[in-house]
């Protein structure tokens, strides 16, 4: 299998960026006992000290990471591995437009967020989605490099059609997924953005002439949802 196929294949079913998914156990000493139970990523593949401790970056902890030994983490489960989206900047020139990445199911990304998500518009057809913006994987200074029009629609006002100012411009690549914790892969994502393709037309009428709430609802997207399943024979999650 080439690099580039292999990069497809990943982003398809889902990768881990960042170092393994590993969860903090028996530890005995008082600040370690209140890392027991918690999720973190190993920033480094071999020990760089000579207690052979690895680097765990933490969910929550804003250092650069503690330092843990190989007896007391374990590697969090593939069953327990949640599906997201990564909507990639325009300048990013990836492979795909956007790609699925694995995080805990008890990630604090799903425990602390609101549970209607960040779309106004998908919060209404029945599916919430967090959107958040992370870091690019590239420089994204040249004109327009930062464009992510697949993360404006997300944000747009149900009634209006327009996104906030600060959702039109400078974007960046930002990850999607869903607040209860369930998956979201990649040809949700795909459904997804088909519908806001198609409803974004409609916008453009004269104000006052049509209700946006004829296709903002769930029947509307659930119709275009099952439209690409029979037409493709995809597997989704949010059917």
């Amino acid at each position: 299998m080439s690099k580039s196929e292999a990069a497809r294949t990943a982003a398809l079913n889902g990768a881990v960026e960042g170092g393994r998914w590993v969860r903090i156990t028996g530890l005995t000493s008082a600040a370690g006992q209140k890392l027991n139970g918690k999720v973190g990523q190993v920033l480094n593949t071999t020990p760089n000290n000579e207690d052979g401790r690895l680097q765990v970056k933490i969910d929550g902890d804003t250092s650069s990471g503690k330092l843990i030994k190989e007896a007391n983490i374990t590697d969090v489960p593939r069953n327990e591995l949640v599906k997201t989206c990564r909507l990639s900047a325009r300048g990013e020139d990836s492979i795909l437009e956007h790609k699925v990445l694995l995080f805990p199911k008890d990630h604090s990304m799903f425990t602390n967020c609101n549970p209607k998500g960040d779309s106004p518009v998908m919060a209404r057809c029945g599916l919430p989605l967090a959107v958040k913006q992370v870091n690019p994987y590239k420089d994204l200074s040249d004109f327009g490099a930062t464009d992510n029009q697949r993360a404006t629609y997300l944000m747009i006002d149900p009634i209006t059609g327009f996104a906030p100012y600060q959702w039109q411009t400078k974007v960046g690549p930002v990850l999607v997924y869903r607040p209860d914790g369930l998956d979201l892969n990649f040809y949700d994502m795909v459904c997804v953005n088909t519908y806001f393709f198609e409803i974004i037309d409609l916008y453009a009428r004269e104000p006052g002439t049509y209700d946006p709430m004829k296709w903002v609802n769930p029947t509307y997207f659930q119709r275009i949802v099952r439209r690409e399943r029979d037409q493709f024979n995809w597997i989704l999650n949010i059917i």
